[in-house]
Order: C-alpha cells, then structure tokens, then sequence
C-alpha cells in the first residue's frame, strides 16, 4: 500500500528481567490505512501501543510518529487519539462534563462535545455520571474523548470490547469512515472477526515478536491454502465456509507455543 507512514517502529523491544514482552518489532502505517494488530491474551499488544504512544519506555528500538522520533516534544499527541487497555473517565463526573473537559484540554471546539454524544449514541446518558454507565457506555464513552480533537492518527486497544453487537457494528463503521476521510486508524485486538471485517492490513503478533504481516486479502488466501493442505474433505469445506482466518490465525501462533 503507497502513502505517507505516519506511524513506524524499528526494532522496538520491550523487556521486564527475562521476559520479552516485545521482542524487536517494525512497524509502518500508512495515512488512511486500518492496521489490525492481532495477537492472543498476552501477546505484546498493549505493551505495544503503550510504548507508541510514550506512556512507557523502550528497551530498544524507536518509535516514529508523522516521520519523526517520540520525545520530550509532545506535540505529536495533539494530532493523535487513542483508548488504551480499560475504558477510563472521571466517575463522578457526567458524559458531557467529561468531553468538555476533554475538550478544554485539547482545544477541540465546543461543538465537538454534542457532536460526539450523538455520533457515538450517547445522547440518553449525556447527564449521567460517567460511574454509573454500562461498561459498553463507558467504552463509547471513552472513544468520544479519543476522537473529540479530530485526530489524524487514532490508536486503539481492543475498541470493541464490552459493546454489545449492535454498538460492535455501529463502532466498526465509525472506524470505516474515519478512515475513509484519511484518518488512519492502528487498532489491536484478539478478536479476528472484528480485524478481517476493518482492517486493511493484518499483523499477526505473538510472544512479542510480529509473525507475519500482509494486506487482508493476502491472508485470507494463505488462510485458503493452509486449509486445503492441513484438513480432510470435509473439516476443508467448513473450514472454507466459516473460519479460513482464525484457523490460520490459531494454526501460526500455536506453533510458536509448541516450540
């Protein structure tokens, strides 16, 4: 895929004592793209984004945002939004006090905050303290607060997690058209069939190394063609029908465990 990178590691590691959590990865996404990073439970993926995002430091390796190194010069996060592990907001505070606050922070406008309560369905809650929402409201919640300052890059960790599957599908045509409007849109998560529905392009992570990257479609036919090699007649046709991904998805990274 051409375009600008907007969003590059090199090498990037992340090590506790003997345990690699990250494992010398390189990155680049590209201006509009949806990038879906893939892993199980355990993976790498939030130790992942927190280092893009600076919240912890490498042990080796770089981080590159809009083509230039992550430092002590934070300007890059105004032009960035992003929802890391849990859902967060002040509890005690309602949906909208907690997006104007959000939005006095970064500068948005204040058309933002009634913007974002209608796109993200959050109208009937507007005036309820953000303590008292449904985990799934809480999750919309914090996803208005990521997209209040209309960010170029937006990073997400698991951004379906806890919606219902109404609010799954109405979040994945959100990120659709984001992305659509040039947005470029980096999310994780452990769920294939939520990545193989968004995501332009798939990185398979595990063990904190990147298995494997390649556009969907690439994937899918590797996926088409580990089926045909791998299972009998009859597992090939249902397989085909229901699940060529995850079944090459759970095929690659039990290997690695089985090493």
């Amino acid at each position: 895929m051409d375009g600008e990178v907007v969003l590059s590691t090199q090498a990037l590691a992340k090590h506790y004592g003997r345990v690699r959590a990250v494992d010398g990865i390189d990155l680049e996404v590209r201006r509009g793209e949806v990038y879906g990073f893939l892993g199980r439970n355990g993976a790498g993926k939030t130790t992942t984004i927190r280092m893009l995002l600076g919240l912890i430091r490498p042990t080796a390796g770089a981080v590159r945002v809009f083509g230039r190194p992550i430092g002590h010069n934070q300007e890059w996060l105004r032009r960035v939004g992003f929802l890391v592990e849990s859902a967060t907001a002040y509890p005690n505070l309602t949906v909208r006090e907690n997006l104007d606050l959000q939005r006095r922070l970064t500068g948005a406008p204040v058309s933002s905050v009634a913007e974002w309560i209608g796109r993200l369905g959050l109208g009937p809650y507007a005036d309820r303290r953000a303590g008292r929402l449904s985990l799934g409201n809480k999750q919309r919640l914090s996803l208005a607060r990521a997209l209040l300052h209309a960010p170029e890059v937006l990073i997400l960790d698991e951004p379906a997690n806890a919606l219902d599957p109404a609010g799954i599908v109405e979040v994945r045509e959100l990120l659709r058209g984001l992305a659509a409007e040039g947005v470029t849109v980096f999310m994780s998560s452990h769920i294939l069939a939520e990545v193989a529905h968004l995501a332009d392009r798939i990185g398979i992570v595990h063990a904190g190394r990147l298995l494997e990257e390649a556009p969907r479609d690439v994937l899918a036919s590797r996926a088409r063609e580990y089926v045909r090699d791998a299972f009998t007649q009859s597992e090939r046709e249902e397989a085909l029908l229901t699940a060529d991904l995850e079944r090459y998805f759970l095929a690659r990274t039990s290997a690695e465990v089985a090493r």
